[in-house]
């Protein structure tokens, strides 16, 4: 194992060490009922029970308008171990599940807004917006 692929696998260990939550990646579609014949929102998850953590990098809020609008905007990450979940795309969404740290975090959902980074991180780093 080379100096760097040691240095990788600590920090790598550490990340994991911070994880607090129990994340569920998911995406929402339509399915058919065929009892009905009316097409009922479903849930296909992509991953259950993936432990992870959800990181407000900064208490600041920012404006920026958009259109006759205004909205606040806040930077949100969701981290997972590294190859945790290869499948999570933009759009997709995240549930807290459970967590250690603060209990109100609990239920609630976040869009991946994008991928993150790769190659030599601790942890994948969703750049995310809250949903709920």
């Amino acid at each position: 194992m080379s100096v760097l692929g040691g240095a990788l696998g600590m920090g790598r260990a550490q990340a994991a060490k911070r994880f607090t939550e129990t994340l569920t990646a998911f995406y929402k579609t339509t399915t058919l009922d065929p009892a009905t014949g009316l097409y009922e929102p479903t849930e296909v998850v992509l991953y259950a029970n993936v432990p992870g953590r959800v990181k407000f990098p900064s208490l600041t809020v920012s404006s920026t308008e958009v259109g006759a609008q205004v909205p606040a905007i806040q930077d949100v990450h969701v981290h997972v171990a590294v190859g945790a979940c290869p499948n999570v795309g933009v759009g997709h969404l995240w549930r807290v599940t459970a967590s250690t740290a603060d209990p109100s975090l609990v239920s609630r959902e976040f869009r991946t807004k994008g991928l993150p980074q790769a190659g030599q991180t601790t942890a994948h780093r969703f750049p995310v917006s809250q949903e709920s």
